[in-house]
């Protein structure tokens, strides 16, 4: 699969709140939430271990060139550009572009989530799987996945509470029930959790 650059964030959504700019700290604060995580030509869920108003540390297998630009979306309406500076197989250290207030950042991003709104990211794809449910198999075509959910779009037959097991090109099996559905298209809250690794990139789906 191919992604390209999409307008995933808005100008708007690429600056950062007001008064979260700040560049005389540089203090460390470890979190382990989940990122997307935009390159060139993919874009995956990436774990963020540390953070300082500077720059991050992230959890991720995926090669990486030092030098290398990401795009860093901490929630629906915050993102950071940076540049990866090192990475050793399992981490990968970002310099900022432009210095932050990391409290701050994580205080906003912590009242977010309490949001009635607030959804964990999920990762863009565009796949397909069989859909077995009590209606028989189903093709459904997969438009997100997060460690614990997936969007997709279908004929029409799924309904909220219906149990569902998804099957996959790559022989991966997920179990989950539909939490809603409307329009041709449903979530499914998945019962055991895809292992963050798998969401690393959206390409290798």
């Amino acid at each position: 699969m191919q992604v390209g650059r999409q307008s995933w964030v808005r100008e708007a959504s690429r600056r950062l709140p007001a008064g979260l700019e700040r560049r005389e700290d540089n203090r460390i604060h470890t979190v382990m939430r989940v990122a997307m995580v935009r390159r060139e030509h993919d874009v995956g869920l990436w774990r963020v271990r540390n953070i300082s108003d500077s720059g991050m540390m992230l959890m991720t297998q995926m090669p990486v060139t030092p030098g290398e630009a990401l795009t860093i979306g901490l929630s629906d309406t915050v993102s950071i550009e940076g540049r990866a500076v090192w990475w050793d197989g399992e981490r990968c250290g970002v310099a900022f572009d432009r210095a932050v207030d990391c409290a701050a950042l994580l205080e906003a991003l912590v009242a977010e989530q309490k949001t009635p709104r607030y959804r964990p990211p999920r990762l863009p794809v565009a796949t397909r799987a069989i859909a077995y449910c009590d209606r028989g198999l189903h093709t459904v075509r997969i438009f997100n996945l997060s460690a614990r959910g997936a969007g997709f779009a279908h004929d029409g037959c799924f309904r909220a509470g219906m149990a569902v097991k998804l099957h996959f090109d790559s022989g991966e099996e997920h179990r989950g029930v539909i939490r809603w559905s409307k329009d041709g298209r449903a979530g499914l809250y998945l019962l055991e959790p895809i292992a963050c690794a798998r969401l690393e990139s959206a390409a290798r789906l």
